[in-house]
């Protein structure tokens, strides 16, 4: 009997530990039950007049609820018992709520009890005992305080105390309410500066001085007796109705965070049960879509990187034209694609969500005004891990790319901190940002050293920019490496970035023929090459393919690299293709001047700088009149920009030679006329030598010839050299 008693207990054992267990949690608009059982089971709910009821089909089983409220309040699951009789699970529901059940896996069913009404139709409001359906659950009566009666008053001992004890004790309580309450406001002011400055800090409140106020008597009352209907000191009270609208660049009203997220897109980071859930409840019991449950499907798929598969949900799953554009085109984003048809265009000043979309959305060569930096890197900062290390880079890029460097800053540190630790993007990020402050060394010296794939193109992309900058050559081996790259890539979307630093580096390595073939049919690209060959390139590079450019083409370029092409070929000794690059009117008239005078068009010249007078280059004005044989009128604007030596030159050019007396009453060491002033004594015949004895005038003669070799000698010194295109 012993033993057969010991092997019934060994049988039953594997029977009675067949318990389920139930796991719980709370997750905003709705109280999740999990039931994971040992088996495959098939299960029922119902409505029964507590809430509801589940029923297993099969051996009892033992439900283990121990923890169920460990993690939920009792604000919709008021209570969760088995009936003895018929094992069912028995859900005590205290709200306006309807369950909705679902199975995860054949062993794991899932139950959320949401606010609300259940949907028309749903068979899990049929009563669990007779299937017939039962009446929605309504909210129940909280019992309100009871009021206090005769009955309840307390023995009063202070009125069977003496006149002493009482108003001591009446002096006791008055002290203790005034403690009290003045405890309570102190309470309450730490509380409201608490909570303002958390809505400050999250957005939602903004803090602004107030206007002075002249004070009133009103200002010495008892600041726990004031009362006001307006503001009060330090405090400015608006409404939405007051409050400025959130305008789009356009002047659109923006649209709201609301319109694009309906709450937290995911309730936890497990993609395989949340995709899961999403997806099982995209349909109603006659295969319905429900639009909520499609855009929540929705929003889950692109909480977790799967724009392509939101999408086709939003196009399968809902009326033709009811699609949201916005959401589509955030489906494209989380793909690192630009959506076809932006749908975010001129909304990157909204304060809400969309400004960060806007910004990313926007086009690679577009430059972005009025971004409303603080909104998009609030929202950046309110993503998922996953998301912020997906979007962290560009958006810091494009928040420094658009001039907002404080903006930039704080994304690039919460991107830091959301990828792993040693992430070459990083370091990426920070050469970027130097190359956009102008610092092209820091930028090179922030380029990480060990990266692969896109990163490492990214990282020599920025690499042949921190060059250009500082026009330095490129190695050979990064020539190489790029051409791989872009060889590799084809027509991708990296093809325009692969092409400007393919045609700089050719530039910047003097293979012009290669950089302007790179750069065809680009106008920045074009303009960048001819700008390099203006300030680094060969004269052989220079005659090539300067002289004799198509006017049309040469038209097209800047001011800047048109007026260093023409300087170039003037120095080289071209004048002829230098005015070729000159003939437009916006180049420099002491340029024009320059190359006119150059190609003996003294007219041209003065014509040029007859438009800058008085403030035309002196030089050039009496070079000009020089040129024309005009010798006084050079003498002239020398001697009134306070150049004595040019008008002394002048006047030497027009051989008006010092007079003797004057040479010999004005001259003296230091006067540069002192030299021709000598050599102006010695012009002329001395008439005492021709009534001279010969032996006497001989002699004159010889010290005459002296004096002239000397004053020649003199002259050829201190005299400056004289260019070929000056005047003898």
């Amino acid at each position: 009997m012993k033993l057969l008693l010991v092997l019934l207990i060994f049988l039953a054992g594997p029977a009675q530990a067949q318990s389920v267990s139930v796991r719980s949690g709370e997750h905003g608009t709705f109280t999740r039950l999990v039931f994971i059982f040992p088996t495959p089971v098939d299960w029922t709910l119902g409505r029964t007049p507590a809430g509801y009821g589940l029923q297993i089909t099969g051996p009892t089983l033992s439900y283990d609820v121990s923890s169920i409220y460990q993690k939920i309040s009792k604000d919709r699951l008021r209570s969760v018992w088995a009936d003895p009789e018929s094992g069912a699970l028995l859900l005590g529901i205290d709200c306006e709520c309807h369950a909705i059940p679902f199975e995860l896996t054949p062993k794991i069913l899932v139950v959320d009890i949401r606010a609300g009404r259940p949907p028309e139709g749903s068979s899990f409001e049929l009563a669990l005992a007779d299937g017939t359906k039962a009446p929605p659950i309504q909210a129940a009566q909280r019992p309100r305080p009871r009021k206090a009666t005769k009955s309840d008053q307390t023995y009063d001992w202070l009125a069977q105390a003496g006149p002493a004890q009482a108003q001591a004790a009446a002096d006791l309580t008055a002290a203790k309410t005034g403690m009290e309450n003045d405890l309570r406001l102190e309470d309450f002011r730490s509380m409201l500066i608490d909570e303002v400055g958390r809505g400050a800090t999250q957005g939602v409140v903004e803090m602004e001085r107030p206007s002075p106020t002249i004070a009133s008597s009103a200002d010495t009352l008892p600041e726990n007796a004031r009362v006001a209907l307006n503001e009060l000191p330090g405090i400015e009270i608006s409404t939405k109705e007051g409050a400025r609208p959130d305008l789009m660049v356009r002047g659109e009203v923006c649209p709201k965070t609301a319109d694009l997220t309906a709450g937290p897109w995911a309730a936890t980071d497990n993609p395989g049960s949340e995709l899961a859930q999403a997806r099982s409840a995209l349909l109603t019991e006659f295969d319905v879509p429900e639009p909520k449950m499609v855009l929540h499907a929705v929003d889950t798929h692109l909480y977790f990187g799967f724009g392509a598969e939101a999408r086709l949900l939003l196009t399968r799953f809902l009326p033709a034209g009811q699609a949201d554009p916005l959401r589509i085109g955030l489906s494209y984003l989380v793909d690192s694609e630009r959506p076809p048809e932006n749908p975010f265009d001129a909304m990157q000043s909204c304060d809400t969500a969309v400004a960060l979309w806007a910004l990313l959305a926007a086009p690679d060569d577009k430059t972005l005004f009025h971004v409303n930096g603080v909104a998009a890197s609030r929202t950046f900062l309110s993503l998922p891990p996953h998301l912020r290390s997906l979007f962290g880079s560009e958006v810091a890029k494009r928040l420094q790319r658009s001039g907002d460097s404080a903006n930039a800053e704080v994304v690039r540190q919460s991107f830091e901190r959301a990828v792993p630790v040693g992430d070459p993007t990083v370091s990426l990020l920070t050469a970027d940002q130097a190359l956009y402050s102008g610092s092209p060394i820091a930028a090179e010296a922030a380029l990480p050293t060990t990266a692969s794939g896109e990163t490492a193109m990214a990282a020599l992309l920025t690499l042949v920019e921190a060059r250009f900058q500082q026009r330095k050559p490129l190695e050979g081996n990064d020539i190489l490496t790029l051409e791989a790259f872009a060889f590799e890539n084809g027509s991708g979307t990296f093809k325009p970035q692969l092409d400007r630093a393919l045609s700089h580096g050719a530039a910047l390595a003097g293979d012009f023929k290669n950089a302007f073939s790179r750069a065809e049919g680009t106008a920045v690209l074009e303009q960048d090459v001819w700008m390099l060959l203006g300030e680094m390139g060969a004269e052989s590079q220079l005659l090539t393919f300067a002289v004799g450019l198509d006017p049309l083409r040469r038209a097209t370029l800047p001011l800047a690299t048109r007026t260093m092409i023409a300087e170039r070929l003037l120095d080289t000794g071209l004048p002829n293709a230098a005015s070729d690059w000159a003939q437009s009117d916006d180049i420099g008239a002491d340029l024009a001047a320059r190359i006119a005078l150059a190609n003996g068009d003294a007219r041209s010249a003065l014509r040029a700088l007859a438009t800058q007078l008085p403030d035309a280059d002196p030089d050039l004005v009496a070079a000009s009149y020089a040129a024309l044989g005009d010798y006084d009128s050079a003498a002239s604007t020398y001697q009134a920009a306070g150049d004595r030596e040019g008008a002394i030159r002048a006047q030497r050019w027009a051989r008006n030679w010092p007079t003797p007396s004057n040479s010999a009453a004005e001259a003296d060491e230091n006067s540069p006329a002192e030299p021709w002033g000598t050599v102006a004594n010695l012009i002329g015949t001395d008439e005492t030598q021709a009534s001279a004895p010969p032996l006497q005038a001989s002699l004159a003669q010889l010290g005459q010839s002296k004096a002239t070799r000397e004053a020649i000698a003199a002259l050829l010194q201190t005299a400056p050299m004289v260019s070929a295109m000056t005047p003898p």
